[in-house]
């Protein structure tokens, strides 16, 4: 594990409640936050929200749990917590959307919804046909944006060397099967 001193430091400080530590924390990762959370199609302000809610439930985790991080970030773990949020604020929109809905009698035609390209088609069947550990790699880095760093420290690989190294043999395996069709 590649843990550095300042984040252990840091976890420790957010154990024992220190109001310098949040604020670190608060600062040093909204606009990342801000800027992930756009990826979803959300507004600056509610995710400005989301991202307040996920530190205080991360604050609240780390001095009511005493939670010890041991195989991510705090970064990540905060993270990991704005994204279910995300989700459940996308789920709810999606509920009052269809709750405000009138019905009417005619058929309603829905454009962007589950409409791929070709490419995205023979990606998603490609994905299919290498290694589960090349999947995780590769949807870690490109889908959830991770850094080599963060998939360390997320996954059992020794080092960010390793990581580089596996998900280049991914990537030239799925051009190798893009080329065969």
């Amino acid at each position: 594990m590649n843990r550095t001193l300042s984040e252990t430091l840091l976890q420790s400080r957010l154990r024992n409640d220190d109001k310098n530590a949040l604020e670190t924390i608060y600062k040093k990762y909204r606009l990342a936050f801000i800027n992930y959370a756009s990826g979803f199609d959300i507004d600056n302000t509610v995710a400005a929200d989301i991202y307040q809610d996920s530190v205080i439930a991360m604050h609240q985790n780390f001095v009511i749990n005493k939670l010890n991080l041991e195989k991510s970030s705090i970064k990540t773990y905060l993270f990991g917590i704005g994204k279910n949020k995300i989700y459940k604020y996308l789920k709810e929109q999606k509920k009052t959307t269809l709750v405000n809905q009138q019905v009417d009698d005619y058929e309603e035609i829905c454009l962007n919804e589950n409409v791929h390209s070709d490419k995205a088609i023979e990606l998603s069947k490609n994905l299919k046909l290498i290694s589960e550990s090349c999947q995780k790699i590769l949807k870690l880095y490109y889908y959830r944006g991770l850094t080599i760093d963060e998939i360390v420290e997320q996954t059992d690989y020794k080092d960010s060397a390793t990581v580089r190294s596996h998900k280049s043999r991914c990537m030239k395996r799925l051009k190798t099967l893009f080329k065969k069709k």
